[in-house]
């Protein structure tokens, strides 16, 4: 028998995120320095957060989730924020993470949460990177090629976290993001994106 024609389409519930202390401080802060409308800025880092998650444990990776959750909410703050000091936007990312932090007692080395911020946008392989930041600067490439790349990930279920947590003005966003970085400091595409 065929189904009803006037029943509803339910759409799949969004993967869950951390509500740890960490992980909810890591949303003040995002909130407290983004100045972005819409929720195009912020579904990208929760989209980040989702694919690192399932690299790390497609790899067996170990990274604790809210710490996982809270790099990737701060991961591009560096480019919006002027109270952190760094050569590039994604030191001044990293700056931001352990000021913000700094009453949290981190569940990984501190030389891998920073590895994690400052290799995010690496495009090419980076010698002896963490296996976690590895993980970050994939997942990277899996949301900004929107899941062409996924690194032996499932098409489905990358596609359900696009679906979940959808761009919104993100383009927009990208576009304001380059132009910050071609005027205060063009050197960072080559240097911390290629190099």
């Amino acid at each position: 028998m065929l189904e009803s024609a006037t029943e509803t389409f339910t759409a799949p519930a969004a993967p869950s995120l951390p509500t740890s202390p960490l992980a909810a401080h890591a949303e003040e802060v995002f909130e407290a320095t983004s100045p972005y409308d819409g929720d195009g800025f912020r579904n990208h880092c929760r989209r980040l957060f989702l694919f690192t998650e399932m690299l790390l444990a497609r790899e067996g990776t170990p990274l604790a989730r809210d710490l996982a959750y809270a790099i990737a909410m701060c991961h591009d703050l560096g480019i919006v924020s002027r109270g952190d000091t760094g050569r590039t936007y994604l030191e001044r990312s990293r700056s931001l993470f352990a000021r913000e932090m700094a009453g949290f007692k981190l569940s990984a080395a501190q030389d891998v949460v920073d590895e994690c911020l400052v290799y995010n946008h690496r495009l090419l392989p980076v010698p002896n990177l963490s296996p976690q930041a590895d993980a970050f600067r994939r997942a990277v490439q899996i949301e900004h090629t929107r899941g062409l790349l996924r690194f032996g990930l499932p098409k489905a279920p990358v596609a359900a976290v696009f679906a979940a947590y959808p761009r919104d003005n993100f383009d927009r966003v990208l576009l304001d993001f380059t132009w910050r970085t071609l005027r205060h400091e063009p050197l960072t595409l080559v240097s911390g994106i290629f190099f």
